[in-house]
């Protein structure tokens, strides 16, 4: 009897849960790919082709899978999810993003705070594209809020927030009633019934204000996404829809200024189980991305001479991904994973551009290819019982840190700090 109670204690510690949800294992794995014009744009937060407790984002029914479950991601967010009278659910989530200004799609130039690829979490920090020289302020205390139930059919709702108000940026105390405030607000509902998994998500009531003397701006974020997975045996395809728009006025400005992505998506992934705890991962998508961006600076002719105000201000990025991972159990306290990400086709098409010399008539139709994405990536999942610690291998983050160190840099070990990523999770 001893015996088979210790095998019992033994099997519990080595083997715990078989939940995956982290940065660290997404970064490693891949997502969706990332759009870029004067802001960064994601489709969805989460992934599309393999399951992981981080896609409640996007389709808050996967609650129902994450019952009694806490996540913490170094330096940056974490949460918990608590099951109730055994068909609900709720859960908590702080600081996604990882910072007290993250931002979500829109925001200061091209950049992101969220240390792993294609994570672009809450927060709305308009940049000098909309606001021009009025004090920007970032949104603080991202929160996200989830319920969820099974009644037959599995179901979710979720809703984030942020805020920020400053009555004192550059003023003087004789200004009173002066401020600027900034707050973000998204909602998502989303269900699993017969293997179909449909979403829609919105943000609205998201804006920034400034009423201070000489800097009176606004600026607002809208977006709306729609999508549905559907799982039969090992595969998995998708397809959606991401529209996104920010748009703002400028100290004295009298026009406004915008750019709006259309985002389509459609793919499909599949697992093959290779081996006992061995999974072989695959994804092939196809993704659209029309842009009109009046806040893009014009494509200017080689060598100067005149050009067009509006050239290539309107385009279209043409993306075909295609992702390969695996997810070993290479012991029963150790999971090894990779991943890789290659662009087949990586091509933007421009509207109108212009880079002739002297020319005073735009081009239409021009095709450029982008640089792409290639990466291959390597992490881990130690566990201790039902704790699980999940890694990925780097010396630095992406985007890039300080010192120019990124999660893809080739050069890794133990003097070089094993993990750029590193995030904790425990079921009970």
């Amino acid at each position: 009897m001893k015996r088979f109670l210790m095998i019992g204690i033994l099997a519990s510690l080595l083997i715990g849960s078989n939940a995956f949800a982290s940065l660290a294992r997404q970064a490693v794995l891949g997502n969706q790919p990332l759009f870029t014009s004067t802001v960064m744009v994601n489709s969805v937060n989460g992934s599309l082709w393999y399951d992981d407790d981080y896609n409640v984002f996007y389709n808050p029914a996967y609650v129902n899978d994450n019952k009694n479950y806490v996540t913490m991601n170094k330096g940056l967010e974490g949460g918990w999810f608590k099951s109730e009278f055994e068909n609900f659910a709720y859960g908590v989530y702080a600081n996604r993003g990882g910072s007290a200004g993250a931002q979500y799609g829109g925001g200061a130039g091209t950049s992101i705070t969220s240390t792993s690829d294609n994570m672009v979490a809450p927060g709305f920090n308009p940049g000098t594209n909309y606001i021009g020289t009025a004090t920007a302020l970032s949104t603080q205390r991202n929160l996200d809020l989830f319920i969820a139930g099974d009644t037959g059919i599995k179901w979710g709702a979720h809703a984030a927030w942020a805020y920020n108000r400053n009555q004192l940026a550059g003023l003087p105390p004789t200004y009173s009633g002066s401020e600027i405030t900034n707050r973000y607000w998204h909602f998502d509902i989303g269900a699993e019934v017969m293997g179909l998994e449909p979403f829609v998500g919105m943000t609205m009531f998201t804006k920034y204000q400034n009423t201070s003397p000489g800097q009176t701006t606004t600026a607002d974020l809208n977006e709306f996404d729609v999508g549905v997975r559907y799982k039969y045996e090992g595969w998995t395809p998708y397809i959606m829809y991401h529209k996104f728009r920010e748009s703002g006025v400028q100290v004295g400005a009298v026009t406004q200024t915008q750019t709006m992505h259309n985002i389509y998506g459609i793919g499909i992934g599949h697992d093959t189980k290779v081996a006992d705890g061995v999974h072989f991962m695959k994804n092939l998508g196809v993704w659209l991305n029309s842009v009109t961006d009046d806040a893009a600076s014009p494509i200017a002719a080689v060598g100067g001479g005149v050009v067009s105000p509006d050239a290539g201000k309107d385009f279209k990025d043409y993306i075909v991904p295609l992702n390969l991972a695996l997810e070993a159990e290479a012991t029963g306290w150790l999971t090894l994973r990779s991943g890789v990400v290659f662009d087949i086709v990586n091509e933007r098409k421009y509207t109108s551009t212009n880079n002739q010399t002297g020319s005073t008539t735009a081009m239409s139709n021009v095709m450029v290819s982008n640089a792409g994405t290639v990466k291959v990536r390597v992490g881990s999942t130690l566990k201790f019982g039902k704790l699980h610690i999940d890694s990925a291998f780097g010396n630095g983050s992406a985007p890039a840190n300080a010192n120019g160190e990124t999660l893809d840099n080739s050069s890794v070990g133990f003097d070089s700090q094993l993990f750029g990523l590193l995030s904790a999770s425990y079921h009970w």
